[in-house]
């Protein structure tokens, strides 16, 4: 049975707002699955606004609160809390709400580290509510095809993946934050949907041999075009920030399955961006397309010459089909392309993916059923990105375990202390 959750949005922010969106496509779809009940944020001019949008798009205004003890007092029957502050916050917001019997969705990334993860995890389970990690990449539908081909051992085994993204020079990005390393950096900040999709597809890494460099410690916003769900307190950006937190990471990677990656995310270059994502087999190779797109992907295989058609692909994996609420928010259950309208963060692809992450949750809380990604896959994402800072800080090759572990986290530590986090 399904219920009405009363939802309460923690961080008005661009991203609050866009998460806003992503309930609008859910209700659309499935309506009276929630009621946005409470919006959260210290900075009132931005909470009331985020109300506002609230109220147009869902026809009643949510209360305002300055913080989660508030909105739990004043809100009867709350049931769930959608974490969409900056990522330094992540982790005693979800202690928090677990503390308080609410179920979770917290954004990516789950937390600046993995002493954070932990603890969110375990206080998760203590209380007995669920927790998930708004991980959106792996849920595309192209993303999904993907995965089949390689389960399913189309292109043989794996041998290589090539994960390369660069651009953005000295210019801001939305929220200054990103850029310090108590927040995580600016690496973790993305480069967690990289990490996630790494692990989602090619499998568990082993190993990591990393260099991390801070290259731009001025990060400039003055002049910068503002991302559209931002512009609401825009005004209130500073003209640079000071950046603390690595700009560039290299990594190569060791897989379990014993294939190689080689990773590199560069923050800081200039020029036109750069995105290339492909992974190499024993019969074959996929070139993924832009996440979230609806573009298809470049396939080759060993048996036909040139690049494989929809129709070719699909026909390699018979099997393959999109999960109920995918194929319907779609169009469709088995899918190597689909129509789109504004690409990226926001577009409408963006806010189904996000609508699907929701209803998921929502399902978890009713029907007992897991999520895709909880704690324990939200901690691997952020550990495997953290293993690049700690393979550069100790300068050797550092092993997935003595990191999602704990063990190693000398490069964390600045942030835990800053945190009050025991690493």
């Amino acid at each position: 049975m399904s219920f009405c959750h009363r939802l309460a949005l923690v961080g008005c922010g661009g991203m609050g707002r866009r998460h806003l969106r992503g309930y609008r496509v859910l209700l659309d779809f499935e309506p009276d699955r929630l009621e946005v009940s409470a919006v959260v944020d210290p900075e009132l001019e931005r909470a009331e606004f985020v109300a506002g949008e609230a109220e147009e798009l869902f026809g009643n205004r949510p209360s305002v609160y300055r913080s989660l003890e508030g909105a739990i007092a004043g809100t009867p029957d709350l049931s769930v809390v959608d974490i969409v502050t900056a990522a330094a916050a992540h982790h005693s917001i979800a202690v928090q709400a677990a503390s308080a019997g609410l179920h979770a969705l917290c954004e990516k990334p789950m937390a600046p580290t993995v002493a954070a993860c932990r603890l969110m995890q375990v206080v998760a389970q203590q209380y007995g509510t669920v927790l998930s990690v708004a991980e959106n990449y792996r849920r595309d539908p192209i993303s999904r095809l993907a995965s089949e081909l390689l389960s399913s051992g189309v292109i043989g085994d794996i041998r290589t993946v090539l994960d390369l993204t660069s651009g953005g020079g000295r210019g801001a990005s939305a929220g200054g934050w990103q850029y310090l390393r108590r927040q995580g950096g600016a690496i973790l900040e993305s480069g967690i949907h990289n990490a996630d999709m790494q692990i989602y597809l090619a499998g568990p890494v082993k190993t990591v041999t990393g260099q991390v460099r801070l290259t731009e410690p001025e990060r400039v916003f003055k002049g910068m075009p503002v991302k559209g769900f931002h512009d609401h307190y825009a005004h209130n950006y500073p003209d640079v920030q000071m950046a603390d937190a690595p700009d560039i990471a290299m990594a190569t990677l060791e897989f379990e399955n014993s294939a190689l990656g080689q990773w590199l995310d560069d923050k800081a270059a200039y020029g036109p961006g750069f995105r290339r994502f492909t992974i190499y087999g024993s019969e074959g190779q996929i070139n993924l397309p832009g996440v979230r797109s609806g573009k298809p992907f470049q396939f080759y295989h060993n048996e036909h010459h040139g690049i494989l058609s929809e129709e070719q692909v699909l026909a390699l994996v018979p099997d393959f089909a999109l999960d109920e609420r995918t194929a319907r928010f779609f169009g469709g259950q088995r899918l190597a392309s689909y129509e789109n309208t504004g690409s990226g963060v926001g577009g409408k692809a963006d806010l189904k993916l996000l609508a699907i992450e929701v209803g998921e949750l929502l399902d978890a809380i009713d029907q007992g059923t897991p999520v895709e990604v909880g704690a324990e896959e939200g901690l691997a994402a952020v550990a495997l990105v953290m293993a690049c800072h700690e393979s550069s800080e100790a300068r050797r090759t550092v092993s997935l375990t003595e990191v999602a572990s704990g063990r190693l986290s000398t490069y964390q530590d600045v942030a835990n202390r800053e945190l009050e986090i025991e690493g």
